[in-house]
């Protein structure tokens, strides 16, 4: 397809380099908010880093879910 015609191909290579350069520099910028947030848990004390991974694991969220399962008498012989 990209053969047929000069100007398509080369507005395809230009889009293509385009698509290249926004991955590497979206990569970058990921990797320098994961970096920062290395940094900040590393710099917590014991009983924050728990706090924040009872947080991050929403593990008092998963506590009220199981919590409030209850038996609906749907399954009753009667």
């Amino acid at each position: 397809m990209l053969g047929f015609s000069k100007p398509i191909e080369e507005l395809w290579k230009v889009e293509k380099q385009a698509t290249i350069e926004s991955i590497a520099v979206a990569k970058e910028e990921s990797l320098a908010v994961l970096a920062n947030e290395r940094e900040k848990i590393m710099h917590m004390g014991h009983e924050e880093a728990l706090l924040e991974l009872i947080k991050v694991h929403k593990v008092e969220n998963r506590i009220k879910v199981i919590s409030s399962v209850s038996d609906n008498a749907l399954l009753e012989i009667r």
